[in-house]
């Protein structure tokens, strides 16, 4: 399997104890979420049967999304417009992510991959 990585960092800050000093807040801990393409769907590794699931987040937290594409023959990515967050293009076989942090205010978004939208596109939660 090829790993292809792209990371950037969306809606980020780093709270500084002071700005006088140079002491900075530690970084969260970054939780995993692996979205799995297959066929003309999203799945999640922990529930495959559940064609293009719900995504629960909480605000402020720190967030790796792997997109693994398992679908043969077809280019897949998958993007939260609302929150800025994009994976690009990748074939059958390879994966890539992105890091970034949930905003702050709860909501929902859509996810989608951006060629097939009409088919994958699922919800992600943003609780407090």
């Amino acid at each position: 399997m090829t790993t292809v990585r792209h990371r950037f960092s969306v809606l980020t800050a780093v709270a500084c104890a002071s700005a006088l000093t140079a002491t900075c807040a530690t970084p969260a801990a970054t939780r995993d979420i692996t979205l799995i393409a297959k066929g003309m769907t999203f799945v999640l590794p922990a529930d495959p049967a559940t064609a293009n699931p719900v995504i629960q987040l909480r605000a402020g937290e720190r967030i790796r999304l792997v997109l693994r594409n398992e679908a043969p023959g077809l280019l897949h990515d998958v993007a939260i417009p609302d929150l800025g967050v994009e994976v690009p293009q990748i074939r059958a076989g390879e994966s890539a992510d992105v890091t970034f942090t949930v905003p702050s205010t709860p909501g929902t978004h859509e996810y989608r991959c951006r060629p097939h939208g009409e088919l994958m596109k699922g919800v992600v939660e943003v609780t407090p």
